[in-house]
């Protein structure tokens, strides 16, 4: 088995660096195999290759046959890429049988194709060949073998190895003499050859233009060369004026008059009138071709009849009669770029065959047609984000603080206060208000301070050095217009102008939003990595189903605490094989506490040991999903790097950030390099123990790193003491004078040893001044197989010039993350793996309030899809919408759980996963992964009922609070404080609602001293709303549902979050809560037609009664 996926199909052909075949797989489909000779597996050549077909891979036109996949084969022991397969020859072998006319209308197909690559892809040929120019039964032109020239030097020095015709490349290649041009020159000379070749094998020469094309084409110094664009223009002109058989006369019959055939043939009795015919061919395949045409007055309705080789006119008619067709056969039709003469007179001789030139058309029609029918659900999807994204940036331009101040005053070095001119330019009073209020709830949550910019002008262009710095803004007087800032950071008073402009930086929430909008850019202009994985997920069904004949791991790379392999269950297996040989998409399914991240590590490391050149991008909407996959991949030494912005990554993983990674490759460059120095330096001391004491001392002078004329001071002085040495005396005046004067007294030569001095410590300092604008950091990103960043982060600007390109990008989390967000990592991507769980939350739209106004207005005009507002807003993943509908070959889902104890697992699965019969099982664990607390409860779920006495409030941004609930979460750290196994242990307390979080934190900070607890320390406990939770884990998990005697459940009749916030916990879950309340409250109106409860309800209602307690003490 070739690839253990293909068959061979036809006989092995070899030619110079290479041999070919025709392959199939099991469904029978046929390809083109190429293996590529003289690379090593595993080699820096490979390491090349691999970078350079994973480029090209990146690239689409009609005459590029498409690459599926390339790798190491066994069996031949070589590279091994491979092709769609096209019915075609080589242009070495069919010469003889293509016309002029093919052949020229061929070599302009190949070099638009070779023009597009090289400025979208910066892409070029370097070995055009006659061999390496394939033409099929209809003359289209087809280029293989890209860029493999461009590592003959490093292929194999074997010279048996032919890397290129040296008939067909350009002098520079051989001559270094002869100056580097760019490196598209290079293959117009080789087109200008493989012209010349062909009419020299055809024994055509009578044609001066076109001699003319080939002598500017090959000129001898690559800068006089024609570009492509003249190249192109003048092969056009070639191609339309000269008839190679005299004449190319179509016939044609049916509907006409001599007037018709007059303007098919240019002919006008107004001389000023030049219009070539244009041709709009029907896609539409069948034993003839269908045809509009129009001349400058006329629609023709016609039918190419290809037995008969003829043109029938149908009908025809005045343009002015049918005016919408004629602009439409206008803007789409094609001139055929021939010289064609159209006459109704029948001849002997042959007339002109148009099929080969139709057929094109015609492919190239149904090609797009495809292309656009599923374009037209991915263009809907996008311009859906697009129009969010960009009023989400028009909300944050506008409500971003913008004032101007006349005076400051400032009052210690952390706090300042302004006073703002009152000015309808900029921010009015409310917005002021909102911004403080705003800024209080982010330093409430122990967020980041907003940034803010001073500046002299509030024309950004202009603006020099503004001065940055974040605060809170926490008082303003509308009465005095004083506006006080405290916890300020990054403030320079001798900086800020007397006057001048105060803006709230808005750049990080706005790069963020215009991230996404690129990547939407470039998969509508398919500037992206692979193009049908674009295609398919948006249209998971159109993926070709491929058997796969691997059922289990041949080698499990993940070992336990005692260096055991893992065991991987049925599910698992399948997730990680389905991964690595189903392409280009496949989904996992990871419902809580199901090893997501174990089954990612394994896939890497299955990856990499499949191909060890593959570059892999592990991605996620959060820091921790990537840094808990990554921490996994250092335990086994992958090299990984870890890419990341103002937030740190775990300790683990910070001497793996990339100018971490970049400072300790310099310094173990640097200590090799010392080591090698140091040695060769003690060997020329042990010669020069021989010499005289002076000669030794000179030479410790000499070696020395300080200027010369401190050294010849000190010889100067050396020099004094013998009469010997006197002479060198005179050689003084320069240092190489010098050495070069001392090399003939002793037997150690020092020209030669302070050159290699010179260039070591040109060395060490070259290294230490490298940053990560090198062109060496570029090698370092490419030599790392693995890299780590969130879906936003990867697409930071600092990145750009390493042109990410990615053989798999794994996205974690990807139920979280908007299609918008999602497509940053995927337009990088050549094969994808979504892992996630779309029983989890589903991505938040937008937090901004004036959005979601905007939000709801458009949702009126957009019904069509959506039932209700909650499904518009709160719409599917891309994950989501992918596993519903995608094959079952493509997706997995993990079903055990180890996070939880069997009875948490269980009410999971009954209440969130089986009635979408996605059971899930729990997994028999040691008791030591158990709570192990001596409680009054034997239970390891625990409801703290809280009565129907208190009703919970809402605050006046409509988040509930509820202070009864939040008084009982302090006695229960303080029940949990008596074992001292809660030491060890972590917790987490999740409301649904940021209103009860801050409720929480204020009860907490009032009555909790964690110095007086023995075991609950504060390091070890978080508080967070549910939302922020999803993807972490504690051992105890404290879960405050706050609403009580409400009419609805609100938030909590969201299955999806419930189900992150019940299964959070590893040991312990204390639910706190107004239980008859909650059970007894109605469903939502979608959930009642259907006769069916919230999944809450039916969690809490599957509780056992001994759950269920009334105070803190029952359980303590």
């Amino acid at each position: 088995m070739i690839l253990n996926k293909y068959q061979q199909y036809g006989e092995i052909q070899n030619r110079g660096y290479s041999s070919t075949a025709k392959v199939t797989d099991e469904s029978g489909e046929i390809y083109f195999a190429k293996w590529i000779k003289g690379i090593e597996q595993n080699s820096q050549p490979s390491k090349i290759l691999y970078n350079k077909l994973r480029h090209l891979k990146k690239a689409f036109h009609n005459s590029l046959p498409r690459i599926f996949e390339y790798d190491w084969d066994e069996n031949q022991s070589a590279y091994c890429i491979i092709f769609e397969n096209k019915t075609a020859t080589s242009l070495e072998e069919s010469v003889s049988e293509i016309k002029p006319t093919h052949f020229l209308k061929g070599i302009e197909q190949i070099t638009n194709c070779l023009q597009q690559l090289q400025q979208k892809h910066k892409l070029t040929h370097g070995d055009i060949t006659p061999a390496n120019i394939l033409v099929d039964e209809n003359f289209d032109f087809y280029l293989i073998d890209f860029g493999v020239s461009d590592i003959s030097a490093t292929l194999s020095q074997s010279q048996e190895l032919e890397i290129f015709a040296k008939a067909f490349a350009p002098p520079e290649k051989w001559d270094r003499n002869i100056p580097k041009g760019f490196s598209y020159q290079s293959d117009i000379y080789s087109i200008g050859k493989v012209i010349e070749w062909y009419f020299e094998k055809n024994e055509i020469n009578e044609f001066e233009e076109i001699k003319k094309l080939i002598d500017k084409s090959c000129e001898q110094l690559p800068s006089n060369r024609l570009n492509y664009t003249a190249f192109l223009e003048q092969l056009s002109k070639i191609v339309n004026e000269i008839s190679f058989d005299n004449v190319n006369t179509v016939l044609i019959d049916g509907e006409f008059n001599s007037e018709l055939i007059e303007e098919l043939n240019n002919k006008y009795i107004d001389e000023t009138i030049d219009f070539t015919p244009k041709f709009d061919v029907s896609p539409k395949s069948g034993g003839n071709i269908l045809i509009d045409i129009i001349t400058y007055n006329y629609n023709i309705h016609c039918l190419w009849l290809i037995s008969e080789n003829k043109l029938l006119i149908r009908n025809y008619a005045h343009k002015s009669g049918d005016e919408n067709k004629y602009n439409r056969v206008l803007k789409n039709g094609t001139m055929l770029g021939l010289p064609i003469v159209y006459t109704s007179q029948y001849s002997y001789g042959k007339h002109f065959n148009l099929t080969p030139f139709l057929k094109k058309i015609q492919k190239e029609k149904q090609h797009e047609g495809d292309y656009r029918k599923g374009k037209r659900k991915i263009t809907k999807e996008l311009k859906f984000f697009k129009d969010l994204i960009d009023k989400e940036l028009d909300v944050i331009k506008t409500n971003s603080l913008r004032l101007k101040f006349v005076s400051f005053e400032k009052k210690g070095n952390h706090e300042i206060s302004f006073k703002i001119q009152d000015n309808e330019k900029y921010s009015k009073n409310g917005l002021i208000d909102s911004h403080i209020k705003k800024a209080g709830n982010l330093d409430k949550e122990n967020k980041d301070p907003i940034q803010f910019i001073i500046s002299d002008t509030a024309d950004e262009k202009k603006m020099k050095e503004p001065l940055l710095f974040s605060g809170v803004a926490y008082n303003f007087n509308s009465g005095s217009r004083v506006l006080k800032f405290r916890d300020c950071e990054g403030l320079n008073f001798n900086k800020i102008p007397k006057n001048g402009y105060i803006f709230e930086d808005t750049s990080k929430q706005e790069v963020e939003k215009r991230r996404q909008k690129d990547a939407i850019r470039k998969v509508e202009h398919n500037e992206v990595q692979n193009r049908d994985l674009i295609h398919y997920i948006f249209n998971p069904l159109d993926i070709p189903n491929k058997p796969i004949d691997k059922y289990g791991l041949e080698k499990v790379y993940q070992t336990d605490d005692n260096n055991v392999p893992l065991e991987y269950s049925a599910n698992q297996q399948t997730a990680i094989l389905n991964a690595i040989h189903r392409e280009p998409l496949t989904v996992i399914q990871g419902p809580p506490g199901t090893g997501k991240t174990t089954v990612i590590t394994e896939i890497v490391f299955q990856i990499l040991n499949n191909n060890p050149d593959a570059k892999i991008l592990i991605t996620s909407q959060t820091n921790d999903a990537v840094d808990n996959v990554l921490e996994n991949l250092l335990e086994k030494k992958v090299p990984i790097v870890r890419l990341s912005g103002v937030r740190k990554p775990i300790k683990s993983l910070q001497k793996h950030t990339l100018d971490r990674k970049i400072e300790g490759w310099k310094n173990e460059v640097k200590k090799k390099a010392k080591a090698n120095w140091n040695l060769y330096k003690s060997e020329i001391k042990k010669k020069l123990k021989n010499e005289n004491l002076i000669i030794q001392q000179i030479f410790e002078i000499l070696s020395l790193d300080v200027e010369w004329n401190v050294k010849k001071r000190d010889i100067e002085k050396a020099l004094t003491f013998s009469k010997t040495f006197i002479d060198l005396e005179q050689s003084l005046n320069s240092e190489t004078e010098f050495i070069t004067s001392i090399n003939g007294l002793v037997k150690v030569n020092f020209s030669d040893y302070f050159l290699k001095q010179k260039i070591y410590t040109d060395w060490i300092y070259a290294i230490s001044s490298l940053d990560e604008n090198s062109n060496l950091n570029q090698k370092l990103i490419d030599s790392i197989r693995v890299i780590g960043a969130t879906t936003n982060h990867i697409a930071s600007k600092k990145y750009q010039k390493y042109d990410f390109e990615f053989d798999y990008v794994i996205m974690d989390e990807s139920g979280k993350a908007t299609t918008a967000e999602a497509l940053i990592p995927i337009v990088m991507a050549d094969k994808l793996v979504l892992v996630g769980d779309h029983r989890q939350l589903r991505p938040m739209l937008t937090a901004n309030r004036e959005v979601e106004k905007w939000l709801r207005k458009k949702f009126k005009n957009d019904t069509d899809e959506f039932d209700s507002w909650d499904d518009y807003f709160n719409r599917p993943s891309l994950f989501e919408n992918i596993i519903e509908i995608i094959g079952d070959d493509f997706k997995s889902q993990l079903e055990e759980c180890r996070r939880c104890s069997k009875d948490q697992v269980l009410l999971t699965s009954k209440c969130f996963y089986e009635p979408f019969e996605e059971k899930i099982e729990p997994v028999e664990r040691n008791t030591d992964k158990e709570h192990n607390l001596d409680l009054k409860i034997d239970s390891s779920i625990v409801f703290l009922d809280i009565g129907n006495s208190y009703k919970s409030e809402v605050d006046r941004n409509g988040s509930s609070r509820n202070k009864l609930s939040a008084e009982l979460i302090p006695e229960l750290l303080n029940g949990l404080d008596k074992f001292n196994k809660v030491k060890n242990y972590t917790i987490g307390i999740l409301s649904g609602y940021s209103a009860q979080k801050r409720e929480i934190s204020k009860v907490l900070n009032r009555k909790v001293d964690y110095r007086k607890l023995k075991n609950v320390k504060s390091n070890n406990v978080v508080i967070d709303v549910v939302d922020k939770f999803q993807g972490l884990e504690k051992d105890i998990i404290i879960f405050d549902l706050v609403r009580s005697q409400q009419q609805t459940l609100g938030f909590l009749s969201n299955a999806n979050r419930i189900n992150v916030a019940l299964s959070r916990q590893k040991r312990l879950l204390i639910i706190v809560g107004n239980l008859d309340s909650i059970l007894s409250v109605k469903p939502p109106k979608n959930l009642e037609d259907k006769n069916q409860k919230p999944a809450l309800q039916k969690y809490l209602s599957e509780l056992k009664k001994d759950w269920v307690v009334k105070n803190v003490e029952q359980i303590f």
